[in-house]
């Protein structure tokens, strides 16, 4: 080494270690190259120790990262998927015995029309059958009750073919539950104003306030038949977001005297829509609790009374009987056979 070089590494030795080679300052062991590339590495390549201490972001442990989670929107029920057309279900053959006994299909029949995806009118244009039929096939109770009615034969092809084609008859509270998310705002405004008036029943109008004689012994008279009864059920039930278990609860509410009943099932609400007469029924919890509910709720609309219930008055002063529920005996001579006419009165002739 010259002595030109020793005084440059006397005055500047960082500048004189980057700008000489190796050799001038580096011992000549095996790592002496390996180090001297280490040192030597440009930058603004990103290998540099400068370039990856600029690249790694400096955290200052008193100020934490901001959470950027956002809150997740409730997931929306999907829209029920529309039937299949008559074309569709046209090259399908179902053979075999039927497989589900009267009870069963009915249920199917009211899981579709509760639902909202046909009505009876065009269900019963599908089956092939007239809405009278449908309708008395609709009324019966029973495993073996409504064999008769083609709609029976009909109507279980219907949903074995929907079955074949993968549809699904969506439940009734999904469909509830999506049109309450369509009209969320909709929905909470109401629920305020129920909280506000004290309102929990399907309706979503307070009855608290109405009175009927004769409810705190549970005998309040009873001016409905059961059809007239079942009637109402069911356009109740097809209101949005109404449903059969909610309900349940609406009916066993009307009941207040020292028999009242444990509690109020949808399979009792089912058995009963399920039966057909004018009496059939009567001695059902539902019966007396759907006719309170009903009555309360008609008085605090402000609804008249229609000609039906007018006429019941007249026909039972005192009150619809609920002990009889059409099923039993008369005596009758050759010839003549007992009648039940839509009011539930008898008559033989």
């Amino acid at each position: 080494m010259s002595d030109n070089q020793l005084g440059v590494l006397r005055d500047a030795p960082e500048a004189a270690r980057i700008n000489a080679p190796s050799s001038a300052y580096l011992g000549n062991g095996p790592n002496s190259s390996t180090a001297a590339n280490k040192e030597n590495v440009p930058t603004g390549t990103g290998s540099s120790p400068a370039d990856k201490a600029a690249s790694t972001p400096a955290v200052t442990p008193s100020q934490p990262a901001p959470n950027n989670r956002k809150r997740k929107a409730p997931a929306t029920p999907p829209t029920p998927r529309p039937l299949p057309t008559s074309d569709e279900l046209e090259d399908i053959i179902i053979e075999g015995p039927l497989t589900d006994n009267c009870d069963q299909v009915r249920r199917k029949i009211n899981r579709a029309l509760d639902a909202g995806i046909i009505t009876k009118t065009a269900l019963a244009g599908e089956l092939g059958v007239s809405v009278k039929s449908l309708s008395g096939f609709l009324r019966e109770h029973g495993a073996y009750k409504g064999q008769g009615y083609s709609s029976y034969p009909a109507a279980w092809e219907y949903f074995k073919k929907l079955e074949a084609v993968g549809y699904k008859i969506p439940n009734k509270t999904s469909v509830a539950k999506k049109q309450k998310t369509d009209s969320a705002a909709g929905s909470e405004a109401g629920n305020s104003s129920a909280q506000a008036t004290g309102t929990s029943n399907s309706a979503g109008v307070d009855i608290s306030d109405i009175y009927l004689e004769g409810e705190e012994t549970d005998d309040v008279p009873v001016y409905d038949t059961c059809d007239e009864i079942r009637r109402k059920i069911d356009a109740h039930l097809k209101k949005p977001g109404v449903t059969m278990a909610q309900f349940c609860r609406d009916i066993h509410a009307q009941f207040h005297g020292i028999n009242r009943p444990a509690n109020i099932h949808t399979s009792q609400l089912t058995r009963f829509r399920g039966m057909k007469g004018a009496r059939a029924g009567a001695t059902s919890s539902v019966f007396y609790g759907a006719y309170v509910f009903f009555e309360k709720l008609r008085i605090k609309e402000k609804r008249p009374m229609t000609k039906h219930r007018q006429d019941m008055e007249e026909i039972w002063p005192e009150g619809f009987d609920r002990t009889d529920d059409g099923r039993k005996s008369y005596i009758c001579l050759a010839g003549e056979r007992p009648y039940m006419d839509h009011y539930g009165r008898i008559t033989i002739q």
